[in-house]
């Protein structure tokens, strides 16, 4: 059975009209929200992923930093432009803070090559 917050994820890639309102709703929910839309983040088209950055980005939850880090390999140069902003207001001011939960959450091991792209890419940005 998919859950209300499941269903709301999946309707960020709808209609104009859809994708809007469950991007309201599930910034009005708020931290509670935050795993669904991570756990979703795959299965959304370049549309759906723009309205769940909005989402990071308005609830500010610090376990979004992987899911968006992740993003600035996207295909998409909006999808990493945006991931890329999110992450400066998800960390208050501190990408390092954000890097430092990723890494403890993905170890070194496992994502070492994409850990030392994203810190490239966030480094050569001015912020």
């Amino acid at each position: 059975m998919t859950s209300r917050i499941e269903t709301l994820v999946q309707q960020l890639d709808g209609e104009a009209d859809e994708s809007y309102d469950a991007r309201a709703e599930l910034i009005w929910i708020g931290t509670d929200a935050i795993p669904a839309v991570i756990n979703g983040l795959p299965s959304l088209g370049g549309f759906g992923q723009l309205t769940a950055i909005e989402v990071f980005e308005e609830v500010g939850d610090p376990r979004c930093g992987p899911a968006l880090i992740g993003l600035l390999d996207s295909d998409n140069p909006a999808v990493r432009e945006w991931a890329a902003m999110a992450l400066k207001v998800v960390a208050e001011g501190s990408v390092l803070g954000i890097l430092s939960v990723w890494v403890g959450c993905c170890g070194l091991s496992r994502c070492g090559w994409r850990r030392s792209r994203a810190c490239g890419w966030i480094g050569s940005r001015s912020w």
